[in-house]
């Protein structure tokens, strides 16, 4: 049987409950009706014109994006501006939208425990603001593990350290997650992944004995949508929903 877009809501909430959230943040069902029948649903980081478009090309009725739309207040819908646009381009493709957000980074089995599983982290504990902390296999020399970062992120990430330095222990974060060095510091961390570090941070980091590598927003949470995914199938099969979900992969900086 199809399912409703509330009953699809309330499979995201299992996976990354809404309580979680920010109080700065905005999740949930932003767009559409909550009781609109779905039959396909498609995954992304963010709303753009390209995944409306593949959006279109799958038929789906439903997006759920990491990124949320409407972050901040609105008092016009003129399509003049990129978000505005955007917008007026959803709601004529008739597509209903769930942005799970800040509470998927600080859910249980998040964003971060699929960046650590992505990067082969053994004995993974939780830190503060999400973070994660764990131990590659055997120690090994900065540059090797960028090298390997690099391959599994599909990225190519800055190094903010000597290539030499050998390191075992990592803390890692998806997204902007370069001011919270200190936490992964004070957790015993040799190195510190995330997606955005300022030069400030970088600087001090490097002054106290931490490497940092900065593997880019996008690569370092792509991986957690397929997770997401991946999970809200396995239970969408075991509710007997005929719904079939999918992973974009549109780049969101691709505008032509």
């Amino acid at each position: 049987m199809a399912a409703s877009v509330g009953q699809i809501l309330a499979l995201v909430n299992e996976f990354a409950p809404m309580e979680l959230a920010e109080s700065y943040d905005n999740v949930g069902l932003l767009l559409g009706h909550p009781e609109r029948r779905v039959e396909r649903v498609l995954a992304a980081l963010d709303a753009t014109p390209g995944v409306i478009e593949e959006a279109r090309a799958l038929d789906v009725q439903l997006l759920i994006t990491h990124h949320p739309i409407l972050f901040h207040a609105r008092k016009n819908l003129r399509e003049d501006d990129p978000e505005g646009e955007l917008l007026c381009a959803l709601v004529r493709s008739g597509l209903s939208l769930i942005a799970a957000h800040t509470n998927y980074d600080n859910a249980p089995v998040g964003v971060n425990d699929a960046l650590a599983q992505a990067l082969g982290l053994r004995r993974v504990e939780k830190l503060e603001n999400g973070l994660r902390m764990g131990e590659l296999e055997a120690p090994v020399a900065l540059g090797e593990w960028k090298a390997r970062v690099d391959e599994a992120l599909l990225t190519n990430a800055r190094l903010f350290a000597s290539e030499n330095r050998r390191i075992q222990r990592v803390a890692v974060c998806g997204g902007a997650g370069g001011e919270f060095w200190p936490l992964a510091l004070a957790a015993g961390a040799q190195a510190y992944l995330t997606g955005e570090v300022k030069h400030h941070d970088a600087l001090a980091a490097a002054q106290s004995g931490l490497a940092l590598l900065e593997a880019g927003h996008m690569q370092t949470e792509r991986i957690a949508m397929k997770q997401l995914v991946f999970g809200l199938q396995n239970r969408a099969n075991e509710l007997q929903y005929n719904i079939a979900f999918y992973v974009s992969e549109q780049n969101p900086f691709a505008m032509d």
